[in-house]
């Protein structure tokens, strides 16, 4: 299911410890180091201050480490690669793509956040979906600046360098196309998981926030049980862990110490980031 992995991850830990500590991890091996940090992406404003093992690796860290550059979302050319992943562009319509008892229920719920489809109907339902959401967030007053933000405009202040393991066009493709082929399913699992949005953020944010690593991976694995959950779960987390698994070894194979913030679903369930590693011979420890 695409919102208790993606868009809590993309919204949004397997590891040796079962103890309540924080989702900030040491991973070392000879002389080389660096931090990783799971992040939520729309934290609630009275979640600040942040625990603070995040800014004691972040004083540690020569160089901050994000998913991608969400500023360049902010530019006309940002815009338009996100148009160019949102919308359809062989003339399909969403009311066309999806059967029509699946349409009339995203119509339904749409209907009772305020949100009018009608203009929506040229865009695919992985965008219609994120849209809901964040309204849904917004009423909630839980669509506050997430972590990677708060770090990313602290490196930019502190003058910190900057890398990236995705380009936005890479995370545009992926995130916007994951319901592909199985529209109607996807829709439905998400509908359901909207119904339940603010209660299962807040168990996130609880985990997250106290490093409960058995929590954690029980909301990752949740979905993995049906053959469309496994596909969204291998689509946004596997595939994109292994993706960054190069990356990061590259940077513990120099002597700067970098802090890699990744949404924190990305840090938990099976071949997560920090299980990739360990299995390649890195000490792990949890502050």
């Amino acid at each position: 299911m695409w919102l208790k992995t993606g868009l809590y991850a993309a919204a949004l830990l397997f590891t040796l410890s079962v103890t309540a500590q924080t989702s900030v991890w040491q991973v070392s091996k000879a002389e080389q180091t660096l931090y990783i940090a799971g992040t939520v992406h729309l934290l609630p404003p009275q979640q600040f201050p942040l625990p603070a093992e995040f800014a004691a690796a972040y004083r540690q860290a020569d160089t901050l480490v994000f998913e991608t550059d969400v500023r360049e979302l902010e530019t006309a050319q940002g815009m338009q690669l996100l148009m160019q992943q949102a919308m359809y562009k062989d003339g399909r319509k969403l009311s066309g793509v999806l059967s029509a008892a699946t349409y009339q229920q995203l119509q339904q719920y749409a209907h009772t956040q305020g949100v009018d489809l009608t203009p929506l109907n040229g865009f695919k339902p992985d965008f219609v979906l994120l849209t809901l959401m964040q309204v849904a967030l917004q009423k909630a007053g839980m669509a506050g600046e997430g972590v990677d933000m708060y770090f990313l405009k602290q490196a930019v202040t502190d003058k910190k360098p900057l890398l990236f393991l995705e380009t936005v066009e890479q995370q545009l493709s992926m995130l916007l196309n994951i319901s592909a082929n199985n529209e109607d399913a996807f829709v439905q699992q998400n509908l359901q998981q909207l119904s339940e949005l603010e209660a299962e953020l807040t168990k996130i944010i609880a985990a997250w926030r106290s490093g409960d690593t058995d929590t954690m991976a029980e909301l990752a694995m949740a979905f993995t049980d049906t053959p469309e959950g496994k596909q969204f779960y291998e689509a946004l987390l596997v595939q994109r862990n292994k993706n960054w698994l190069p990356q990061i070894q590259q940077m513990l194979a120099t002597p700067e110490v970098e802090l890699v913030l990744v949404g924190a679903l990305h840090l938990a369930g099976e071949d997560n980031v920090l299980q990739l590693l360990r299995e390649q011979g890195y000490n792990i420890t949890q502050l």
